[in-house]
C-alpha cells in the first residue's frame, strides 16, 4: 500500500492512497523528510530536531542540532544537511557533526546573492552510485562534489537561478534541475547541463521529481503565480517535453514549489501538493492522477514510501 508523507508548517501528515490521514508533531514545523536505507524516515522538526519514524510507525527523537536545517541527502551511511548560513554539515551514524569547509571555499561563492528569501540551499541530492553530491543554491547555481563533500566546484551560471535539483534513483549519470528559465538535464552526473528549449511558454520552474523513465516538473508564470501546470520530459532520447493531464486540470491553483513533488521508483508513482492545498497521486508514472486529499497546509516536503 502506497503511503505519502507531507511535512508541513503545522505537523507531519501521512496519507494512504485513499486519502485517509494520520498526523504527528501537531502544530510544530516539520520542514524536511528523507527515506533512509532501512526504510525508516528521518524528519526535521522545529528546524533543528532529528526524529526517526521506525518501521512500527513510532517516532523517536535522535538529536537536537544548534543549526537550522533546510535540506537533506545521504552520502553513504552519512547524512548531508544544509544549514541556513548557508553551509553544509555531515552527520555520521553516531550523530557526530562535521562542517564541510570545502563548500565554504567554492569558486565564485562571493557572487552568490539573495533573491526573495535570504540566500539558502533549496535542495540537496546524491547520484545513484553515491559518488556525486549536488546542491541547489538560491541564488548560486548547482555546486557539485565528487569526493563525498570535501571539495566543491560550480557547474551552471549563477544567474540561471536554480530552484531544485534531483538525481535519478537508479541511473547514476542522470540528474535534472528546474530554473527560472525551464528544465535542465545532465547526462554526466551534474558535470554539464543542457536546457531543454522545446517546452511550455510558461517556463518558471520551481519543483521537480524523477520517475524511472521521465522527469516531472512544475511551471508557473512567475515566482508568485496564481496558477501552475505539471510537465514531463521522457528519458528515452526524445528532446520534447509536454504537459501532463490524464486527471489533472489545464491549470492547477497556485504554484507547486520546491520539495512539494515526490516520486518512488519502486512503485513508479508520483505525488504533489498544489497551491490550493490539494494532494495529487498518480496511478503509474505520470498517468492516472487522482485528487486524494484537501486541506494540506503549508507543505514543505513530500515523500512516497
Amino acid at each position: 500500500m502506497t503511503e505519502i508523507l507531507v511535512a508541513t508548517g503545522c505537523g507531519c501528515l501521512s496519507f494512504d492512497e485513499n486519502g485517509d490521514r494520520q498526523s504527528a508533531f501537531e502544530n510544530k514545523l516539520v520542514n524536511a523528510l528523507i527515506l533512509l536505507p532501512d526504510q525508516t524516515v528521518l524528519a526535521v522538526v522545529s528546524s533543528n530536531e532529528f526524529w526517526i519514524r521506525e518501521l512500527s510507525g513510532i517516532w523517536v527523537h535522535q538529536q537536537t542540532l544548534t543549526a537550522n536545517i533546510s535540506a537533506l541527502t545521504l552520502s553513504g551511511s552519512d547524512i548531508i544537511a544544509a544549514t541556513d548560513e548557508p553551509a553544509l554539515i555531515r552527520i555520521d551514524p553516531q550523530g557526530c557533526l562535521e562542517r564541510l569547509n570545502g563548500f565554504d571555499q567554492i569558486e565564485g561563492r562571493a557572487q552568490w546573492f539573495a533573491q526573495g528569501p535570504p540566500l539558502h540551499i533549496r535542495s540537496l541530492t546524491t547520484s545513484a552510485d553515491g559518488t556525486t553530491l549536488m546542491a541547489a543554491v538560491h541564488v548560486g547555481g548547482i555546486p557539485r562534489s565528487i569526493d563525498a563533500g570535501m571539495t566543491w566546484a560550480p557547474t551552471i551560471p549563477i544567474m540561471d537561478d536554480v530552484h531544485e535539483v534531483r538525481a535519478h534513483e537508479t541511473r547514476a549519470e542522470v540528474a535534472a534541475a528546474v530554473t527560472a528559465y525551464g528544465l535542465i538535464i545532465s547526462q554526466d552526473a551534474g558535470q554539464s547541463w543542457k536546457l531543454l528549449a522545446d517546452g511550455p511558454e510558461v517556463t518558471h520552474g520551481l519543483a521537480l521529481t524523477i520517475l524511472p523513465d521521465e522527469v516531472l516538473f512544475s511551471v508557473q508564470e512567475d515566482p508568485f503565480a496564481k496558477r501552475s501546470q505539471i510537465w514531463r520530459h521522457r528519458l528515452d532520447g526524445r528532446a520534447m517535453i509536454e504537459q501532463v493531464r490524464d486527471g489533472l486540470p489545464q491549470w492547477l491553483d497556485g504554484k507547486v514549489d520546491t520539495a512539494q513533488m515526490a516520486s518512488n521508483n519502486t512503485n513508479n508513482r508520483a505525488a504533489f501538493v498544489d497551491g490550493s492545498m490539494k494532494l495529487w497521486l498518480s496511478q503509474r508514472g505520470s498517468t492516472g492522477w487522482n485528487h486524494i486529499a484537501s486541506d494540506v497546509p503549508y507543505p514543505l516536503s513530500v515523500l512516497i514510501i
